[in-house]
């Protein structure tokens, strides 16, 4: 393939993107859904040219995971930590974490019976689809009040990072048969991840502020890429690392006391969150745009028009939607009606979906319930949004200058 149609064609990717964006502003037609159906439409514009076939799915799990970085970085830059915000935090992640138990609790029964697939593929199966998206979230709520937008993003970057934990948890269990050790090791990996985190958050805070490099922004994302990389090599939780270091910049008051209170001014703190706020913003805008194309040209179109799947996703969403109902009347009964509405599925359910092992995978389940319930969630969200203020901004990928997540 001529390499100038490979770069007119990234080019072209951004221009739609910015353009969806603009047009859902207006719409409040969620632009994450016009670059899959782009996506789509791309991959079947391809399909009439065998030698332009390629294979993608490489492609879109790299691109999720870097989007999966940034997107958690923005998001935790945007978290401020005090005492009056406590009660806040623990509410999100009870919601974070029971809203994803919960979820698999009601869509695993849906798969195992309807489906016919065993107990322990539904279950793993129905983890994907349990944990909401910061992908969709972060950029969806900035006109929210701020105790509903601080609860929503808390609650989605938790209920990444725990669905991810969950789901390697139960990998772990169904390829060693093993559940007292391997609950073992998560205990453990998960104070280690911890531990380890806070080190390497406070050693990259300082170390950016000694290096006397000119190019340093890019320098971090990459370090930061290659923690989360040897992080997973050595089954840590390296995006708890990410969201640690995002949360030691913006809360660093909290954080570099005593000894450490002088070894960086308030202005130095605020320049270097300044700079991380601008590339994170903008490198995950890049990465949202090519990861959802991408998976849009890996949909196979006719798990769509299978009423069965359709009748499953929609039993799935009923069943996320109930869960949800459930827990903000017990945990979160004075945040917004809106509330209720966003608990989208998008990048997160689509790469924990497609890290399933080979030796665990499933020949029943069929793709086109996870591309409906993205859909549907996406929707109901946008709905949502438009219900509770006509202004409040859809799942765009995009975030005016004036955001600072």
């Amino acid at each position: 393939m001529d390499y100038n149609i490979i770069i007119v064609s990234l080019s072209v990717c951004i221009v739609l993107s910015y353009f969806f964006s603009e047009i859902a502003k207006r719409t409040n037609i969620p632009s994450v859904l016009m670059l899959i159906v782009a996506g789509v439409g791309i991959g079947q514009f391809l399909n009439s040219f065998p030698e332009y076939q390629i294979d993608f799915f490489p492609y879109l799990k790299i691109l999720g995971t870097v989007g999966l970085i940034m997107i958690v970085l923005e998001g935790a830059l945007d978290l401020e930590l005090s005492k009056e915000k406590k009660p806040l935090i623990i509410k999100a992640f009870l919601l974070g974490l029971l809203g994803i138990f919960g979820s698999i609790l009601i869509i695993a029964p849906v798969f195992h019976f309807l489906l016919g697939m065993t107990f322990s593929a539904s279950v793993l199966y129905a983890t994907p689809l349990a944990v909401i998206s910061s992908a969709i979230v972060i950029p969806s709520v900035k006109s929210l009040l701020e105790y509903d937008k601080e609860l929503l993003i808390y609650e989605s970057c938790i209920s990444d990072i725990i669905g991810i934990m969950i789901f390697n948890l139960i990998v772990s269990i169904l390829q060693s048969n093993e559940i007292g050790s391997s609950l073992g090791e998560f205990t453990l990996e998960v104070l280690l991840t911890i531990v380890v985190s806070m080190l390497i958050g406070v050693g990259l805070v300082l170390l950016f502020k000694f290096l006397n490099a000119k190019v340093k922004l890019f320098f971090f994302i990459s370090i930061l890429i290659l923690i989360y990389a040897l992080g997973k090599m050595i089954h840590l939780s390296p995006l708890v690392l990410i969201l640690v270091f995002g949360l030691i910049l913006k809360n660093h008051h909290l954080v570099f006391i005593g000894p450490l209170k002088n070894l960086m001014t308030r202005m130095e703190f605020v320049k270097m969150e300044k700079d991380f706020h601008i590339i994170s913003r903008e490198t995950a805008f890049v990465l949202r745009t090519f990861f959802f194309i991408v998976f849009g040209l890996t949909i196979d179109l006719s798990s769509l028009v299978n009423l069965e799947v359709l009748i499953i996703s929609l039993m799935a969403f009923i069943g996320i939607l109930l869960t949800r109902i459930l827990l903000l009347k017990w945990f979160a009964k004075e945040a917004a009606k809106v509330v209720e509405y966003v608990a989208p599925r998008g990048l997160i359910t689509i790469l924990l979906f497609y890290s399933i092992p080979k030796e665990l995978s499933s020949d029943i389940f069929q793709p086109g319930i996870i591309l409906w319930v993205v859909i549907i969630t996406s929707v109901y969200m946008s709905f949502g949004l438009i219900r509770s203020g006509g202004d409040a901004p859809e799942p765009q990928l995009e975030d005016d200058s004036t955001s600072v997540g």
